[in-house]
This record gives C-alpha cells, structure tokens and sequence, in this order.
C-alpha cells in the first residue's frame, strides 16, 4: 500500500500540489485524472523523489519511503526515453538488469511482457524502427520487466491506441493482482473511468473528488427519457424541471434529467406527452467534475 499524506509542492509563488493525500491500494490501479497543469507530473515527480514536497510525507506499507525502496519501483515518466538503435529485447533486459535481475531472469520476463503486448515479432527490432503504438508497449514492457514492488506510470496512455491501451491494461491489472499498487496519471478522463479501480480527481493543486467511479456517481442518478418527436422532447423540459429534475438538458429527441433515484424519475416523466422509453444513464467523469476543474 502507497500512502500519501498531506502533500504540499510550491516553486516561488506557484502552489502546484496542496495538502494532497491518499492510499494506493496494493492489487488495485488508482488513477489521477486530471487537466494538464493540474499538478499529476509533480504528484508523480514527489512520489519518485525527484521533486521535494514543501510538506506532507510519502510512505510505502507503513513506513517512509527512502531511497532504497524507490530502486524497486517500475516508473514511466511523462517524458519518454529510450534508445532508439538498441534491439527492444536487448532494451528490455538491459533495463531489467539496472534493477538488480539475473540476465536469465530478465531475458524470461522480457520475452513474456512481449508476447502478451503483441510484440514478439519486433523482440529483434531497433526501437527506431517501430511505430508509436510500438513503443509505448515496449516502455510499458520495460516498467514490468524487473518484478516492480510498486508501478507508478505519468500519461501511459500517451502513445496508444484503443486496441493497444487494452492490451496494456489487461496486463496491467494481472500484475496488480500479484499484491502490487499500481498508479497512473492521465488527462484522458475516459480511459481513467474505464481502468481505474479507483479514481483521484485533481484540479488546481488539490483533490476535488476520490473513490470508485460509483462513490463518484454520489446519491443522484441520470436518467434519459426518448420522446416521439423533438417538440414533444422540448416540451417536456420545463415540466421536468417544475417536477424537480435537476440538470435538464434535451438532444433532439432525448431528454437526460437527474433524480434521486429510479422511482422519482418515472414520477417526473409520468404523463408526458410522447414519451417513448426512459432508463438510467452512467454520467461520464468528466461530466461529474467540469465544474470543479
């Protein structure tokens, strides 16, 4: 378990991260979702050691993290690195082995991550010569080629397709299941909601919302009703609004509203003119939280 508490980084008259705490659960990917400028790559920075925090601590199962704990962590920075004339395989073990591993154990790990991230086939390649896509596996590859105790990735989607970014987090998910805290930052609000097991909502510094993606639903739902024709679909908003849904908007035909629960919206809609079907919908993250950032 990785535990933040009280983190606080500023630079002259700059607040980049204020009184930010948290746990990283072991087994469990916690993702930092986030604008940029909002303070993931010096969250990141301070977890690694690389920033000083103004305040606050950082510990890892109970005890402050030092030095030596950090030389087991798996760490993708923002800014990606490599070396473009080296083989991938070669890259991979080479990687592992700054970290300690066997050359036999590292050459084993090195040609599983890349059979399960579709990479065999480039295993001889120079990394020059892969594409985009290609590279992001590889360094995701190189993160896990060690056995991290802990994971810690800034923007892992940066480079991946919808495909590729499955794959990776299928993967990744295996790993946390062996007993490891995996932590990512991402601008991309949809991956976050799709692959988080729980969620760090961060604006400006500071922590505007965390927990499962249902603890951030919080007590109100979003419900949607489909009507017949667009007018029917207008005509309904005022008189949702005075049965009390919240956030009424209207599409076309499609009229979403909030209601304490599924009950008090099929009163809202009873009686309406048109009224076709209506049912809960998920509200996105970012739609939870655009206010906020």
């Amino acid at each position: 378990m990785l535990e933040v508490k009280g983190l606080t980084v500023t630079s002259g008259r700059k607040t980049y991260l204020k009184d930010v705490s948290f746990t990283a659960d072991s087994g469990r990917l916690t993702g930092v979702v986030g604008l940029r400028g909002s303070g993931k790559t010096e969250l990141v920075r301070s977890i690694m050691g690389l920033i000083d925090a103004d305040e606050g601590t950082i510990e890892l199962a109970g005890s402050k993290l030092g030095y030596g704990d950090r030389q087991n962590f798996g760490y993708l920075p923002s800014e990606r690195g490599g070396y473009p004339r080296m083989k991938v395989l070669e890259q991979i073990v080479y990687l592992a082995r700054l970290h300690g591993m066997t050359l036999g154990a590292a050459e084993k790990n090195a040609v599983t991550l890349l059979a399960r991230l579709d990479l065999s086939d480039r295993a001889y390649a120079q990394l020059s010569h892969l594409s985009g896509s290609e590279i992001a596996r590889v360094d995701i590859a190189a993160v896990l080629a060690a056995d991290p105790d802990v994971v810690i990735l800034d923007e892992p989607f940066d480079g991946l397709d919808a495909e590729s970014a499955e794959i990776v987090f299928g993967l990744l998910r295996d790993h946390a299941e062996s007993g490891v805290p995996i932590f990512f930052t991402t601008d991309k609000w949809r991956m976050a909601q799709e692959h988080a097991d729980d969620l760090i909502v961060l604006a400006h510094g500071r922590i505007v919302g965390q927990g499962t993606f249902d603890d951030l639903q919080g007590d109100e739902r979003l419900f949607a009703a489909r009507f017949a024709s667009e007018d029917d679909a207008s005509s309904a908003v005022d008189r949702l609004t005075a049965a009390g849904a919240a956030d009424v908007t209207v599409e076309d035909e499609v009229v979403t509203f909030v209601a304490p629960d599924e009950e008090a919206a099929a009163q809202r809609v009873q009686g309406l003119a048109g009224l076709r079907s209506f049912g809960p919908r998920t509200r996105d993250l970012a739609d939870l939280f655009k206010e906020s950032v």
